[in-house]
């Protein structure tokens, strides 16, 4: 083969002028992670508990409530001398089990390490103690707690077990726990005691005392002062009981029957520094570290508000004085200490008390020399305005407000004072303040908000408070999520063409049908050829180099932009009241947030139509991928709603309305935004009284929707058919309906196709050519149900007709079998197969149209024995895809995992059905109503593992 040199400029440029060469999509490049986003994991309450680490360069947070005591008071950001955490801790409780390493300088997650048990997760929380904790406390895991100028932490979970970690790697050290019957901690409650002592600790729980050989004796209780090192619990155990802590000041015991000992926190020494009578209790005593015990008889009533209550006069402040123990022998790596209390105990004999204290709200006044707590009225309510403070030496009470107590939302370092102004921000949405670095020079520290961003400041001397990064923590709580499509979808006018319309969407049957004209494909190509005369070829060889590797480049991807993978997850979080963008082109950015009504019950984000048609087929009325989306917001008899563009977070229209009744039922409406000033995406409230209220409004709303609502506790589905009035008002009346009797079985699951659903195919060739049409009905509603315990007992009680049926089934199946010819001699006599008994199906596949509410199939299966069916629903995942129906459940009879697989079929085509002279007759619209019911073929597949979820 000869080549003409003069043939080489011809190829070049048909190169340059060439399209750009196709991309695919190959089998290693799915399912890769895009990005993955790590949060701190601490949930609504954000960081209560934050420390550098021993090197410097990262922080630790934690979402437990642990005391912040320590001696130094530029090391922390509660005061000298602050009172450990009491009863029932504070109401910023946290289920989470984390602690967090994050970067001082960029925020970034480093490590993050669960600090509870397996079993402490399980662990019951009632309590038959007078002093159980409430529910809502009861959501504490885990307690954490810092040694000072220590490279350690230490963990506590809710079954005592003891973890001492590397603050810098995270690494596990040790562990240890307190194995007796005679510790109890407090209903699961850890709370651990601050010291301030660099290798001591404590932690409080409850001891139950009285011989186990007297089961007639009445065991007493109590909480206990139990200590801790480095090395884990000591091995003698020691502890201090809050009865021996209450004798010492003569409260032994107490008036009320119903008063429980407890220790309500560790005061040190320095807080009542200038009170010339606390040193008189400690002369001649031996040097040491001295505290003061607060302890107290505490009061827990089911009526009152949820929590343990005390009164001054049954309050006692005793000196405790921590030695450290001198070793005999030359095992110097084990440190014990020798704790003792002084015979000095004080009474707190203030008799004007009347209102009863809470006293997980026990705490230091800032400056010292006052206990301080909030009080409980006659109406059982806490007064949260101020703090009653009380002197246990002059016997004096004050009252002030929590400002000048409560040292959340402040922070202090020597002259520098830091306040929510200071950083700009309302003292409502802080949820905490942590003091990190304390110097003559600056300040560092971590704030915590409600919204669930965590941010790091540093203030130096003489200058305002700078922010050094922040982290969204809402994204480890979300409630829902939906992706939009970014490219080719939204089409904006160009801001310099039309300054009025900067900014605003067109719709896309508008902009797509423009873009058939002659003049707008005249002049898209006239762009082209006046693109490639001005040097547009050689930007064209650039992108050819640049596309041939993906990698070199951030952000999307060429294959992304063409096969549409570049989106906008919009994130909703209920309990952060908020939502949030992400860029999936960009690892996962941030594009916006857009904080919501936190006085709100719920919010939801709207998106599409009301059913999965999808326009690939010519079935969507209008186009499914459009960028705007709607936000809801309730609030008792109001909703507030915000017409929001999901690529770019504008809020486009918003306002709030008045509603008279409960929804039953949101029904997601898609139209035409010249309908309601701009705004595409709508909604239709159906409310509990029959009427529906539509958002924006009712102009793109027509007579043919349906929607229709499932009560679990009735069992019913009932389809409704919406009307729109001329005024705009919209009532219902029911269409249909089916009842699944909930005292025979109870609805666990409900499943619906994907919203916007891209149907490849609408039939299924087969290896002879022929053709199985797919049953594509966008009105599907698969409802799983399973028999009730109540109909499980009567089936096994009573024999009905059911029962028989399938008993005279199982022996017809089951009666004498003979192998084949052959197989046995004829000297021997034929095996019998014995008979099983009946299974009794107790799971229900129902698929229905929830159009006209028919039940278009139902299947069943046995996947419990009779009687051993829970109270507690099963777990049976189930997902809808096409004319798939995919679920798992747990097989009783064959006692393994199983998948089921449904297929709906609307026909099949015979290959020669469809030629050039011959078309079948076919129903060439679809109507719930009138089509016929699809066929459907069944199968179930065995896998080895359970299945929990469906994807």
């Amino acid at each position: 083969m000869r080549i003409s040199w003069t043939s080489i400029p011809t190829w070049l440029l048909f190169s340059w002028t060439s399209p750009v060469p196709s991309l695919s999509l190959f089998q290693d490049e799915a399912g890769q992670h895009d990005f993955t986003l790590v949060t701190a994991g601490h949930g609504i309450y954000g960081s209560t508990f934050a420390v550098v680490s021993s090197d410097q360069q990262s922080v630790l947070t934690s979402s437990c409530c642990s005391p912040s005591f320590s001696s130094s008071s530029s090391s922390s950001s509660s005061s000298s001398g602050a009172l450990a955490l009491s009863a029932w801790q504070s109401s910023l409780s946290s289920d989470s089990c984390f602690v967090t390493s994050r970067s001082l300088k960029s925020g970034k997650v480093q490590w993050r390490r669960n600090a509870c048990s397996s079993r402490s997760l399980d662990q019951s929380s009632s309590s038959s103690s007078p002093s159980s904790p409430s529910s809502q406390d009861n959501r504490i895991r885990h307690a954490v707690y810092s040694f000072p100028d220590k490279d350690t932490f230490v963990t506590l979970d809710q079954v005592g077990t003891l973890r001492v970690w590397n603050d810098i790697h995270g690494e596990l050290i040790m562990e240890s726990s307190l194995v007796t019957s005679t510790f109890n901690h407090l209903g699961g409650i850890p709370r651990i005691v601050a010291l301030g002592n660099e290798l001591l600790g404590g932690i409080l729980t409850r001891r139950s005392s009285g011989a186990q050989d007297e089961p007639n004796k009445e065991k007493e209780e109590e909480e206990v002062l139990v200590f801790f090192t480095t090395q884990g619990y000591q091995n003698d155990v020691q502890m201090i009981g809050a009865r021996e802590i209450l004798a010492k000041a003569n409260k032994g015991k107490s008036g009320t029957e119903n008063a429980f000992p407890s220790i309500l926190g560790i005061i040190s020494e320095d807080s009542f520094v200038g009170d010339s009578n606390v040193r008189k209790n400690g002369e001649g005593k031996e040097k040491g570290d001295r505290f003061f015990i607060v302890a107290g008889w505490t009061y827990r009533d089911d009526d009152d508000v949820g929590a343990t209550t005390t009164f001054w006069r049954e309050m006692a402040l005793v000196p405790m004085v921590i030695q450290k123990k001198k070793h005999n022998d030359d095992n110097d790596d084990v440190d014990t200490y020798v704790i003792q209390l002084e015979n000095q105990g004080k009474a707190l004999n203030h008799h004007g008390d009347k209102d009863a204290l809470l006293s997980s709200s026990i705490k230091m006044q800032r400056g010292g020399g006052k206990i301080c707590a909030k009080r409980v009225n006659n109406l059982q309510a806490v007064v949260d305005e101020e703090m009653v403070c009380y002197s246990p030496f002059k016997q004096t009470e004050d009252h002030v407000s929590m400002a000048q107590v409560d040292d959340s939302t402040f922070i202090h370092c020597k002259t520098m004072t830091v306040t929510p102004t200071s950083i700009h921000m309302d003292e409502d949405m802080i949820q905490s303040m942590h003091l990190l670095q304390c110097t003559d020079f600056f300040v560092t520290f971590l704030v915590s908000t409600r919204d669930g961003v965590t941010k790091l400041y540093e203030m130096k001397r003489g200058n305002e408070p700078a922010l050094l990064w922040e982290q969204e923590e809402g994204l480890s709580d979300a409630s829902s999520a939906i992706f939009l499509d970014k490219d080719a979808v939204a089409m904006i006018i160009d801001g310099e063409e039309d300054e009025k319309n900067k900014g605003k969407f067109q719709d896309e049957e508008e902009e797509f049908l423009q873009s058939l004209t002659f003049s707008s494909r005249m002049t898209s190509q006239w762009k082209a050829i006046s693109s490639f005369v001005m040097g547009g070829f050689v930007q064209h060889i650039r992108d050819l180099v640049s596309k041939s590797d993906d990698s070199n480049h951030a952000g999307s991807s060429p294959k992304s932009d063409i096969f549409g993978l570049n989106k906008v997850a919009v994130i909703l979080s209920n309990n952060f009241h908020k939502v949030i963008a992400l860029d999936t082109s960009s690892k996962g950015s941030i594009v916006w947030k857009l904080n919501l009504n936190s006085n709100a019950v719920w919010h939801k984000v709207i998106h599409g139509t009301a059913t999965s048609r999808s326009s690939a087929l010519g079935q969507g009325k209008h186009h499914p991928h459009s960028p705007e989306i709607l936000v809801l917001s309730y609030s008792t008899g109001q909703i507030e709603w915000k017409c929001v563009d999901g690529l770019r977070g504008h809020i486009l229209a918003q306002s709030t309305l008045d509603i008279t009744s409960d929804i039953v039922q949101i029904v997601p409406i898609h139209g035409h935004s010249h309908g309601n000033n701009g705004c595409k995406q709508g909604a239709g409230l159906i409310l509990s009284d029959g009427s529906v209220v539509f958002l924006p409004g009712a102009q793109n709303v027509e007579n043919n929707l349906f929607t229709h609502v499932i009560s679990k506790d009735t069992g019913i589905l009932r389809s409704m058919k919406v009307h729109v009035s001329d005024d705009g008002k919209g009532s219902v009346d029911v269409v249909g309906e089916t009842v699944f009797d909930p005292k025979m079985e109870r609805i666990i699951n409900v499943a619906y196709p994907q919203r916007n659903e891209v149907i490849q195919s609408p039939f299924t060739i087969l290896g002879d050519d022929s053709l199985v049409l797919k049953y594509l009905n966008p009105h599907l509603c698969v409802i799983i149900t399973e028999a009730t315990v109540q109909h499980m007992e009567e089936l096994e009680m009573n024999s009905n007709e059911l029962l028989e049926a399938l008993n005279s089934l199982d022996v017809e199946k089951s009666k004498t079998k003979k192998k084949p010819v052959g197989v046995t001699p004829s000297s021997e006599e034929s095996v019998k197969v014995p008979k099983q008994a009946s299974i009794i199906p107790t799971l229900f596949v129902n698929v229905v149209d929830t159009v006209s509410g028919q039940v278009l199939h139902r299947t069943s299966h046995s996947h419990a024995s009779l009687g051993a069916v829970s109270t507690a629903p099963s777990n049976v995942p189930v997902v809808i895809s096409e004319n798939w129906i995919i679920y798992a459940f747990v097989n009783q009879k064959s006692r393994r995992t199983e998948i089921g697989v449904l297929t709906l079929h609307e026909g099949m085509i015979d290959k020669h059905g469809i030629t050039a002279f011959s078309t079948p007759e076919q129903q060439l619209t679809f109507s719930s109503f009138t089509s016929q019911k699809p066929i459907v073929l069944a199968k179930t597949y065995a896998v080895n593992y359970p299945v929990s979820a469906i994807g």
